[in-house]
């Protein structure tokens, strides 16, 4: 082969394989197959929330009770006190609560916790506070504690808490046993300090907010007689409004009492519980049940039927300011909750413009 041949076949190989050097792009990576996966967020920690119900009245020595979805009339009861949480987070949670009765007793509570001599001071401990509801519970005949030492005209409510599950909260284990909610009943001696004060205008009633904290949502006026109810903004700290003669059907009193509670902080199966306690005695009409429900309501011919309200003709409604209900009856929590919902609801005879009496 002559020279000028070789020089041409190795000029065509070389152009042949210029491209054999060069590299083919690099695809982008897929997500996910080569890259540093991001670290998982650290579990959110453990807490939880209290929010409670409840009514309150006098008596006829200015006593009060702090009481649960049926009364006795003789004393009148206060508050019910039942008390849900709502927890949040991973992990274990373990819950002391304290509950001190202001110049008064407790009469009853469930589950069965601890009470000091004077029964003025309850506390359940180590209450576990646990994923999912404890719908169901067990609650006490009139024949246990702390029913068997309830005295007539008195009744035991522990008995009627099946009612008030709300079938949404935490399930609290206690003792060894699993319960949907804490319930107590005090009696406070001496007549609350409550905010609202009435006085007589015309026909009409005067409503004097005399203390410092806003009331949640309205103030409503219930003729019990007629089915009748009026309903009025709350007034501000300092000020006044009046209330006239009732004129509008008992559901819209019913409504507008479940919107302050919702105003409150509770939650709508807890509202939905108080409105299954209170709504007869209250209102004189039909006991509030959501559809799809499988709680029994409270019935007019249950046993406690004889312990309910007595009835006032004309009445005011509404719920405490937060730190009233704290001067009534304190509670207290370890480890400390996130928040605590109190909505305790006032029951004041129009005519006397003091807590109701039989």
């Amino acid at each position: 082969m002559n020279a000028r041949l070789s020089v041409a076949l190795l000029g065509s190989a070389l152009a042949a394989c210029s491209a054999c050097g060069a590299s083919e792009p690099t695809p982008d990576p897929v997500p996910g197959s080569d890259s540093v996966a991001e670290p998982s967020p650290p579990p959110e920690p453990v807490s939880y929330e209290v929010h409670e119900w409840g009514l309150v009245r006098g008596t006829l020595s200015d006593q009060v009770m702090l009481s649960g979805p049926h009364l006795a009339p003789i004393p009148m009861p206060m508050a019910k006190p039942v008390l849900y949480f709502h927890r949040r987070g991973e992990g274990p949670l373990s819950v002391d609560v304290d509950v001190r009765i202001a110049n008064g007793r407790v009469v009853e509570h469930w589950p069965l916790g601890e009470l000091d001599g004077e029964r003025a001071h309850l506390t359940w401990r180590a209450v576990g506070v646990e994923e999912g509801d404890c719908a169901g519970s067990r609650y006490p005949t009139a024949a246990e504690p702390p029913c068997d030492t309830i005295q007539g005209p008195d009744a035991c409510e522990a008995t009627t808490l099946a009612t008030v599950e709300t079938r949404e909260g935490a399930c609290l284990r206690h003792g060894g046993a699993a319960f949907d909610h804490l319930f107590y009943r005090g009696e406070i001696r001496g007549a609350p300090s409550l905010p609202l004060t009435i006085a007589p205008a015309g026909t009409a009633l005067r409503i004097t907010h005399g203390g410092a904290a806003p009331i949640p949502g309205s103030i409503v006026r219930v003729q019990r007689s007629t089915r009748q109810v009026s309903v009025v903004p709350a007034p501000q700290p300092g000020s006044s409004i009046a209330i006239p003669v009732p004129s509008s059907p008992s559901q819209a009193g019913s409504d507008a009492l479940a919107a302050s509670l919702a105003a409150a902080g509770l939650t709508e199966a807890e509202v939905m519980a108080f409105r299954r306690a209170w709504d007869q005695e209250l209102f004189g009409g039909e006991i509030a049940q959501a559809a799809g429900e499988t709680i029994p309501p409270v019935a007019a011919a249950s046993p406690m039927a004889g312990a309910m309200l007595p009835p006032s003709d004309d009445a005011i409604l509404y719920v405490l300011p937060q730190a009233t209900a704290d001067d009534l009856a304190p509670l207290g929590f370890r480890p400390a909750p996130r928040v605590v919902r109190r909505a305790i609801v006032a029951w004041i005879d129009a005519r006397l413009g003091a807590p109701a009496r039989p």
